[in-house]
């Protein structure tokens, strides 16, 4: 039986900032806000049934309005970065907001994350939406997006995105949560990484695609099977001590990839009707957190497609309904 309580809110330019607490019958919970219809934590037990937050986040509401990470945030209208701001559609050039360097970012200056979104508390989930007008970042059409959270009692935290468009437009949405299974303040260093994959994006010191598809096989990439962040972070020939990198999935494999925490014994899996997941160790964290607190493991479409014709793009056709799905599966290994 899942039960959804809201637990919290507060007024920011006359808007109502809410926290919800989604419990399944086990007694796990997660709790969402509608500040970019964000994940601000999920508790789930480790080997021995204790519950603990696995997901980094701030301790105040209002923390998220000032928040430079995208902790837990949906990302949009278009994930991870587009090259020179840019991109050429149908014909007609579009340019977007240049909020990393002369790149384009999650979306822009007024991307999704930084939207307070409405809200509707379903039987067993509740959904954030809002709305993107033409124009907004530099994208085509009025937008209108609704964010669907759900956790089932097998301890299975569901995303749903559903998006509509009245004009022809990329979209690209992700979740940008932070996890770190061990429930504690340290790195995400010793923690197992597997990714499905054979296939991963080579991308250039701005962390853009270079256009060219590498094989993992052998590689500082290749997570066939389960290794440490740590060792294979050594094999890495590039600028990050991390990753930032877009794993392809393999269309054999039906779910994208898993992390275990060997100490917690947690394991999450990570399934999506996507076609790649984005690994981040979490590298630029500061503040509050510390390099390498947390991962993200963000199920979403091809980086930068609308500029390489061989990849996966996702274009919402006018009036034409688009759905996507991310889920985070949490268990335990004794």
């Amino acid at each position: 039986m899942v039960n959804i309580v809201k637990q919290e809110s507060i007024f920011h330019e006359g808007q109502e900032i809410a926290l919800f607490r989604i419990s399944n019958s086990s007694g796990a919970f997660a709790e969402v806000t509608n500040i970019g219809a964000s994940i601000v934590s999920i508790f789930v037990p480790d080997k021995k049934g204790v519950l603990s937050n696995v997901v980094l986040r701030y301790n105040k509401l209002k923390d998220y309005l000032s928040d430079t990470f995208y902790l837990g945030a949906t990302i949009g209208r278009f994930s991870n970065r587009i090259s020179n701001a840019c991109f050429l559609m149908d014909g007609i050039g579009y340019h977007l907001d240049k909020n990393d360097g002369k790149n384009s970012n999650h979306g822009g200056y007024n991307g999704l994350n930084r939207k307070i979104f409405n809200y509707h508390i379903n039987n067993e989930s509740v959904t954030f939406y809002t709305g993107s007008t033409d124009g907004e970042g530099g994208f085509p059409g009025n937008l209108e997006l609704w964010v669907t959270y759900s956790f089932s009692d097998n301890n299975d935290f569901q995303i749903e995105y559903k998006a509509l468009s009245d004009k022809r437009t990329p979209v690209n949405f992700t979740n940008h949560a932070y996890f770190n299974l061990s429930g504690k303040k340290n790195t995400i260093l010793d923690n197992q990484l597997k990714v499905n994959a054979e296939k991963y994006l080579e991308t250039d010191n701005e962390f853009l695609p270079t256009g060219h598809v590498l094989d993992t096989l052998g590689s500082a990439f290749d997570f066939s099977d389960y290794r440490t962040v740590k060792e294979m972070s050594l094999l890495k020939k590039d600028n990050l001590q991390g990753y930032n990198a877009y794993f392809i999935r393999q269309d054999n494999k039906e779910s994208l990839g898993s992390v275990k925490d060997i100490i917690s014994g947690r394991v999450l899996d990570v399934y999506s009707t996507m076609p790649g997941i984005l690994f981040y160790t979490g590298d630029f964290l500061s503040g509050q957190f510390i390099p390498f607190q947390g991962l993200c493991l963000e199920a979403q479409y091809y980086p930068d497609a609308m500029n390489h014709t061989d990849f996966v793009s996702n274009i919402l056709e006018p009036d034409e309904e688009k759905t996507d799905l991310i889920i985070y599966s949490f268990g335990a290994e004794k």
